[in-house]
């Protein structure tokens, strides 16, 4: 053999190698994915879900924080969380970026299509929240009362099209600021909101009150919809957390309350 074809086949030999390398590095690396920190993305502004203290450095805080928690221990994977925009969540899960959303994420038809989404692990509806002073006890006592709300909101158009009078503010706290100081009997709010509220300075002195005919709104994880094992374990760890009793201790220690019957499937809620 001359110089030339001995080089060539050494060449040969050489990357025939490194393919082979590659392709056992490859395997290698797929069967340790279920060893890597679960990448979790979340919009740490949503309280009682995800929140961080005005210390940027502060830890995450939050039930949906820590169901994420329990439910990446249950899988035998640390977390890592990254805090974007909620509007980038849904793309950046879409690309494979991150393993999945732990973001106050409502489960609907339209996003179905773009995400899978687990077992739901809040219902969340709209109530009323109100002093117990107040003689409300239900929707009809509302009428002829000015009502809190934050602008934009489900709350605000659901007592706009009762015909209620309103009084807006930019954000859930000014609204419940507004009946601490008795500027308004009550106000319109999300569920998990007022039922938080009741776990910190609302406790003993206001009532939730429930508004019949609201259609009830899931919260679910949201993971890429090509990425079925890792939904398949998600919803494993978190019926062994019900079995356990641990989804229903994170649920009481944010809510003060006992976990509702919940839907055991995404698909359920999106029949």
């Amino acid at each position: 053999m001359d110089t030339k074809k001995l080089g060539a086949a050494l060449l040969t030999g050489v990357l025939a190698a490194s393919m082979l390398a590659g392709c056992g590095s490859d395997k290698k690396d797929t069967a340790n994915d279920a060893k890597k920190p679960l990448r979790v993305a979340t919009n740490a502004t949503f309280v009682p879900f995800e929140f961080k203290d005005s210390d940027e450095s502060s830890e995450y805080k939050g039930f949906e924080m820590d169901l994420i928690r329990a439910v990446a221990k249950e899988m035998g994977r640390d977390v890592e969380f990254n805090n974007i925009a909620f509007s980038g969540i849904i793309p950046i899960i879409q690309q494979g970026d991150m393993d999945i959303a732990a973001t106050g994420m409502t489960v609907t038809k339209e996003r179905a299509q773009k995400v899978a989404f687990a077992a739901p692990f809040y219902e969340s509806k709209l109530v009323i929240l109100t002093p117990k002073n107040s003689n409300i006890h239900s929707v009809a006592d509302l009428q002829g009362k000015q009502i809190a709300v934050q602008i934009g909101t489900t709350g605000a158009k659901y007592a706009e099209e009762q015909g209620y009078t309103i009084k807006q503010f930019d954000n859930n706290s000014e609204a419940i600021m507004e009946l601490q100081v008795g500027g308004s009997p009550a106000a319109i709010l999300d569920k998990p909101v007022a039922d938080y509220f009741l776990t910190q300075d609302g406790k003993g002195k206001f009532d939730v009150i429930d508004i019949p005919n609201i259609k009830p709104e899931y919260l679910a994880f949201a993971i890429n919809k090509d990425n079925k094992e890792l939904l398949k374990q998600v919803n494993d760890a978190m019926a062994k957390l019900k079995e356990t009793g641990e989804f229903q201790k994170i649920y009481k220690k944010w809510f003060n309350t006992d976990m509702p019957n919940l839907p055991t499937s995404s698909d359920e809620v999106l029949k």
